[in-house]
């Protein structure tokens, strides 16, 4: 297979409440002008972009990919570059034009929101190696699966929530209003479990706890920052683990989920490890990247520099 020199841009028209499919013929025209000649493809469902990927990279030689969407978009993007069998996945890079209504994973990198500057990233292509983390859970069959993280995995009553979010997603409501819904529901009503964390086959936590949330990346939950110390290609795994809290507590602390204190709050613990296993005495909900995959337990292995990425 000749490889194909180029773009391959993975649309996802559905992004932002509908506002990537507004905006992308604009998008595309600015492409055109910065000299980026590609050719597209539009997601047609959940996961399609790992199957297009896939399908592009191996059977059509793309090495230069542009995730189009949301942060579900970018981790199906990556998880297709992750999961072909043509050829080592850094040696395909993936550009960024985001159009989510969270947009966690480019806040990391400083990616811009505005679609010129995010196109003037893509032509002077600089790029950058990150880790990724693999997630093995308990898939809704039953049966064990695994997926990519590329951003930040949760299990406890950040998937919980998420898992509404996602279901009011479907039902075409959308947005951060929508997570922060959820949340406060959440807060009232979210029972915690026994649950055990182990790093690096270690036992580090034990007890009514809440929610971890695992990752690479130092954003989520539209902008929580709740990952403030993690660095991208360190070969190491950030953990944040919050013990059950009463709900005038959070209350009391929520803006340390936004600016990057979280780790001054009592019962909120911060761990890094290479490999992180999460196990709880009742089923509980686990997320990767925002979407929600399956159950506990989950085991979390970090894989060191196997995504490229187009940053400024």
């Amino acid at each position: 297979m000749s490889q194909n020199n180029r773009w391959l841009a993975v649309v996802n028209l559905l992004s932002g409440s509908g506002k990537c499919g507004r905006d992308w013929d604009k998008i595309a025209q600015m492409l055109y002008s910065k000299g980026i000649e590609f050719d597209t493809v539009f997601t047609g469902h959940r996961f399609h972009a790992i199957e297009l990927v896939r399908r592009g990279i191996e059977e059509d030689g793309y090495r230069n990919l542009i995730a189009v969407g949301g942060d579900g978009t970018i981790h199906e993007v990556a998880n297709g570059i992750l999961t072909q069998h043509c050829v080592p996945s850094t040696e395909v890079r993936m550009g960024v034009i985001a159009m989510g209504t969270g947009n966690d994973w480019v806040r990391t990198y400083g990616i811009p929101s505005d679609y010129e500057k995010a196109v003037d990233v893509i032509a002077a292509g600089k790029s950058f190696t990150q880790d990724v983390v693999k997630a093995t859970y308990v898939g809704r069959s039953g049966s064990e699966e695994s997926r990519y993280c590329v951003n930040v995995s949760g299990a406890g009553m950040d998937a919980a929530v998420n898992l509404k979010v996602c279901q009011m997603k479907d039902k075409g409501k959308n947005g951060k209003l929508a997570y922060m819904m959820q949340l406060a529901k959440s807060v009232f009503g979210y029972k915690s479990c026994n649950m055990a964390v182990s790093v690096n086959g270690e036992k580090v936590r034990e007890g009514m706890i809440m929610s971890v949330a695992i990752g690479i990346g130092q954003y989520n939950g539209s902008g929580m920052r709740q990952l403030p110390l993690s660095t991208a290609d360190d070969g190491l795994m950030d953990c944040t683990v919050i013990d059950t809290m009463s709900a005038p507590k959070i209350a009391s602390v929520v803006g340390r989920l936004y600016d990057g204190k979280i780790y001054s709050v009592n019962k909120v613990h911060h761990h890094q490890g290479r490999v992180v296993e999460v196990s709880a005495s009742e089923v509980r909900e686990v997320e990767v990247d925002g979407e929600p995959l399956g159950t506990t337990p989950v085991r979390y292995e970090i894989e060191d520099k196997r995504l490229t990425i187009l940053v400024p």
